[in-house]
């Protein structure tokens, strides 16, 4: 009887990118290998999801976390692990980026590591461009990074941690009388994945716009669609 993985698990009616398809038949592929069976789980995947311009979930790909590649490259042969003394870092990267460069003739992988002020915002920016960049090529080695799998460690919004249960006051009615526009299909039911569509869509940098906004993981629904309808009659010229 063929096991039934979480991340294999869809919403009726949603879109399935054949990347995501051909991701989860690698994921399954490696779990189920002699090699990996004992030493990855189930756990270390997670599925990476979007929206579609009519708003049914879209799912794009798979995620694996930081510490599934370090398990991967733990049972690699000692000529396929990664090696550290093949990494370089440069701290005058393109527009003030932060990289490491990872170089291995003998495996012939090139790859980067590389963190910016816009791609990360959190304390600690050497130690995610080097997860970044060990992450890029053990992923590349075992040939997981050609399936549409990605680390976790590529974008803060990949993560996957489980947060606590936080009681809030009802949120107040949000006050859109001053914006003439029509609305994004599925804005009112997820206006924080509306407006990072919409940012994409009409060529907005997504950390500007929350930026100039005051948005965070901790802001609320009406946040984001007071955000998205301004965006939207800026875009119209209605204001």
């Amino acid at each position: 009887m063929t096991k039934a993985y979480s991340f294999t698990k869809t919403d009726p009616g949603s879109w399935q990118s054949p990347k995501y398809k051909e991701a989860v038949k690698k994921a399954i592929e490696i779990l189920e290998s002699n090699m990996y069976k004992d030493v990855l789980s189930e756990a270390d995947f997670w599925q990476l999801t979007g929206k579609t311009k009519t708003g049914k979930t879209a799912y794009n790909g798979l995620i694996i976390s930081h510490n599934g590649c370090l398990k991967i490259n733990s049972v690699q042969a000692e000529k396929d692990r990664f090696r550290p003394e093949c990494v370089t870092l440069d701290k005058d990267g393109y527009n003030g980026s932060l990289v490491y460069t990872y170089i291995c003739q003998e495996q012939e992988i090139y790859e980067v590591g590389e963190v910016s002020r816009a791609n990360c915002t959190n304390g600690y920016p050497y130690a995610m461009a080097l997860k970044r960049c060990m992450d890029r090529v053990i992923l590349k080695i075992s040939r997981l990074a050609y399936a549409g799998i990605y680390s976790d460690s590529e974008a803060e919004e990949f993560k996957n941690e489980p947060k606590e249960e936080e009681v809030k006051a009802p949120e107040d009615p949000v006050d859109l009388s001053a914006f003439t526009v029509v609305l994004p299909e599925g804005a009112m039911e997820n206006p924080r994945q509306a407006l990072v569509d919409y940012c994409k869509n009409h060529g907005y940098n997504i950390m500007n716009v929350a930026k100039s906004h005051k948005l965070n993981n901790s802001s609320e629904p009406g946040e984001f669609l007071k955000a998205l309808a301004e965006l939207v009659a800026n875009e119209e010229g209605t204001v």
